[in-house]
């Protein structure tokens, strides 16, 4: 058992038995004393709930992968919900029905509410109950992964929290889909807002067909969430932009896109609102990172910290899928905020350790090649960009190909990718003869041009 104080380990419960003064004291003012009984795995936690009836409880706790049931002191914890001020659990799907059968009820401590349920198979948990009795003043922080509420619970409760920081609603079914249009109106309270996740579980998530609702013409208006700093959606194309196409964020510093896979997609809505991010900035430095699972087009721009940039994603395993998604990226932003890039770097993304044997794919039929083609598309909307790293070494063959494809077939004084080139770092290209000498050939040839291009690798 922990008792803490901000976070901090305090053990007030030794200064309770100096004199019955000082219980007394604890016992009339914990919220003012900022006391919580922590709650975690493993500590027998019974006895003193009963003897601290009046301290407010923090419980949390992180499920084994076999776990089928919560431990008893969790279990006996959640039965005094109404002391809970933060429970932050991440659980299985067999041992979540326990968490399923108290959060429909009323809790007017709750600050912090964070439950994740890890590795579940099939569709995320559905819950037809309202969420948290439909209010929750004091409530600042949000966080439902793999459990969902309809979507008016979750509006009822919104409206009774206005202090609220962060609001993160991941893995969200079809059952439960909601419009960007309810979205931006439940979200135009929140002033207080700083971090919004939205992720739905399928691509399927849509409203129903227009034959089987009432048409209404879009809205205008504009909503203006003045202390928002980081978005992060994992949603369709379209959803996207109906979203930014009515919401104003002057504060935003970081943005996160997952998009569902698909061939092609147009983001106009989304290039006209990040123009308007001031605090972005303009980007310098754009990293191409791929795995085995999925690609991510990362923009930063220097001088920034680390967290401050802007982000798309996506799944899928093809390479060739990658590029396209990373070319329509970059081509849709080109004339937006491409201008002040020098940098590309493409490169595999980090993993864990756990994960590393996993990371890069060996070759098959997902492994395709990428032709020279493919390789221009994605340089083309780069006209200032002067450094480009390539890290992944399994890439550097196919783009030097390219480049020397393209080199051969333009004009020499006038080359029709990457222009302004001065540094070129592709790593390990030494270990082939063959790709050692092509790239030698688009040096030279650049060279020529009166362009002068340092290899590195």
């Amino acid at each position: 058992m922990v008792w803490s104080r901000d976070g901090h380990r305090w053990d007030w419960l030794r200064l309770a038995h100096v004199c019955r003064r000082w219980r007394d004291v604890i016992s009339i003012s914990p919220h003012r004393l900022d006391l919580w009984i922590l709650c975690k795995s493993g500590v027998p936690i019974e006895r003193v709930l009963s003897s601290w009836s009046s301290v407010p409880l923090i419980v949390r706790f992180k499920a084994s992968l076999e776990s089928k049931s919560l431990p008893d002191n969790i279990a006996a914890a959640l039965r005094h919900w109404d002391r809970i001020c933060e429970i932050d659990l991440a659980v299985t799907r067999p041992s979540a029905g326990s968490i399923v059968e108290v959060i429909h009820e009323p809790n007017q401590a709750l600050k912090t509410i964070r439950i994740t349920v890890e590795n579940a198979t099939g569709p995320p948990i559905l819950i037809h109950n309202s969420f948290l009795g439909g209010s929750a003043p004091h409530l600042r922080e949000i966080k439902l992964d793999g459990i969902a509420f309809p979507f008016p619970a979750v509006q009822q409760l919104l409206s009774s929290t206005n202090s609220l920081v962060e609001l993160h609603l991941s893995d969200i079914p079809n059952d439960v889909y909601f419009s960007p249009d309810d979205l931006i109106s439940t979200l135009s309270t929140l002033v207080y807002l700083k971090s919004l996740t939205v992720g739905f579980h399928s691509p399927a998530s849509r409203p129903p067909p227009p034959s089987s609702i009432t048409h209404r013409p879009p809205t205008k208006r504009t909503t203006t969430l003045p202390s928002l700093t980081h978005l992060d959606f994992h949603c369709a194309g379209d959803y996207l932009e109906e979203f930014v196409a009515q919401i104003d964020l002057p504060s935003l510093s970081k943005v996160t896109i997952k998009l569902f896979n698909q061939i092609l997609f147009e983001i106009p809505q989304f290039c006209r609102f990040i123009l308007r991010l001031k605090a972005l900035g303009s980007p310098t430095w754009i990293f191409v990172m791929h795995s085995a699972e999925s690609v991510s087009v990362m923009f930063v721009q220097e001088g920034k910290p680390s967290n401050e940039n802007c982000c798309f994603r996506t799944s899928c395993r093809r390479l060739d899928w990658q590029l396209s998604f990373a070319t329509q990226i970059t081509s849709q932003l080109s004339p937006f905020i491409l201008s002040s890039v020098h940098s590309l770097s493409i490169e595999t993304k980090k993993a864990h350790s756990s994960e590393m044997e996993m990371e890069m794919p060996s070759r098959g039929e997902e492994d395709v090649e990428v032709d020279s083609a493919q390789w221009l598309e994605l340089f083309q909307p780069f006209r200032h960009l002067t450094q480009v790293h390539v890290w992944e070494k399994r890439l550097v063959p196919g783009i030097v190909q390219a480049l020397v494809t393209e080199e051969g077939e333009v004009n020499m004084a006038a080359p029709g990718v990457l222009p302004e080139l001065s540094l070129l770092h592709l790593s390990g290209y030494r270990k082939s003869p063959s790709v050692a000498k092509a790239a030698e050939e688009f040096v030279a040839a650049r060279r020529l041009a009166g362009r002068t291009v340092r290899l590195i690798g």
